[in-house]
């Protein structure tokens, strides 16, 4: 996905108090019957996919704050690199027939589960690790409201140019990067998905009322930390 400046339609400049918009409602899911693996266990990371030349630059970054962070959590973690992952998951895609339709290119989402559980208990075997974290980078909505903007656990105030010390003001929405960190038992079975917001991609030009892109996207390591440690919530809660 292109971070195109067209994609900041939904996004209106407003001078003066605006609206607050509805709570996004929380796309985290945590399995119930899920408590943290003790101190000592083992994690394997999967390759941080993007899907965007525009955020690949942040993949190394959120690998980096994931191995930080769980091994500063007392966990041992390994990282699969992508020439393994990549044979390993092809050959799962090929058992199950594809994971997307031949017709209509749609993914199969029951392939695709299907396909990462195998992954998951092939990697456990090898491995004997407790559970394997499969984090993207993901495209997602952020809430304006004010001169800040709220999306998956964070609240940051918009980057403004140009502005001469008079914050504007701002309703409706804007995308934002986020993790989603993926938590995989060793058996295959889902034990969380969750999100954590790290950057907003764009700035407002106040002058020229108008949004840019970001020519400092991922230069602030402690957004990247702050995104990782809210999706590591399961894990580090205890």
């Amino acid at each position: 996905m292109r971070l195109l400046p067209s994609l900041l339609l939904s996004a209106l400049l407003l001078q003066g108090c605006a609206s607050t918009p509805p709570a996004p409602k929380s796309d985290n899911y945590v399995d119930p019957s899920f408590s943290a693996p003790a101190q000592g266990s083992l994690f394997v990371l999967l390759p941080v996919k993007s899907g965007s030349p525009d955020v690949a630059q942040g993949e190394r970054l959120v690998t980096e704050q994931l191995h930080r962070q769980l091994t500063g959590a007392g966990y041992k973690v390994v990282a699969l690199d992508d020439a393994n992952y990549d044979v390993i998951w092809n050959q799962e895609i090929h058992a199950v027939g594809g994971i997307y339709d031949s017709k209509t290119g749609a993914l199969k989402t029951q392939a695709y589960a299907q396909a990462l559980a195998a992954l998951t208990r092939r990697v456990a075997v090898d491995t004997r690790c407790a559970m394997v974290l499969k984090p993207a980078l993901v495209m997602r909505q952020a809430h304006l409201s004010g001169i800040g903007a709220d999306w998956d656990g964070q609240r940051r105030p918009v980057p403004q140019v140009r502005n001469y010390g008079a914050d504007s003001r701002y309703d409706g929405s804007i995308p934002a990067i986020s993790i989603e960190l993926l938590g995989l038992a060793s058996n295959g079975n889902v034990a969380f998905k969750t999100l954590g917001g790290i950057s907003l991609p764009y700035r407002a030009d106040s002058l020229g009322a108008r949004f840019e892109v970001r020519p400092d996207l991922f230069a602030d390591a402690t957004e990247t930390a702050s995104g990782v440690h809210i999706a590591l919530t399961p894990l580090l809660k205890n």
